[in-house]
């Protein structure tokens, strides 16, 4: 039996992740830019989720509405797109000694992270509720 759509976007999510831990324990190119690409192609897939479902997102309007100033055409994507852009900047000015979560940009960029995951699992949500 194939895993539903939300399943299988679980289990990428899941590859992403212990991507990452790999990252952690062995940094390098290779391993930064494969966490990278699958994030963004995380987030292209569920932005073509949405769009080529039969209900209305509930925060369709918002989305919209975030777009309007971007050349973008994906919401998620756009969102994957800044919270990687900050993640990037962060790490770029970040001094060797400093430890990111112990200073308070660090902090900042893990809520930005967490508010972009809390709103990928609304609409994971939404997802299975509309039967997609």
């Amino acid at each position: 039996m194939d895993p539903d759509t939300v399943q299988l976007f679980q289990l990428e999510t899941i590859s992403s992740l212990l991507a990452f831990g790999e990252l952690l324990d062995r940094p390098g190119v290779d391993e930064a830019e494969r966490v990278v690409e699958s994030s963004a192609g995380l987030a292209n897939y569920l932005d073509d989720l949405v769009e080529g479902s039969f209900c209305s997102h509930p925060s369709q309007e918002a989305h919209r509405q975030y777009l309007a100033d971007l050349a973008s055409e994906g919401y998620f994507g756009s969102r994957n797109f800044a919270v990687e852009s900050a993640c990037h900047g962060v790490l770029r000015a970040l001094p060797d000694s400093a430890g990111l979560l112990d200073s308070s940009t660090g902090r900042e960029l893990l809520a930005l992270c967490e508010d972009f995951g809390e709103e990928l699992v609304t609409t994971m949500q939404w997802l299975r509720t509309t039967g997609h």
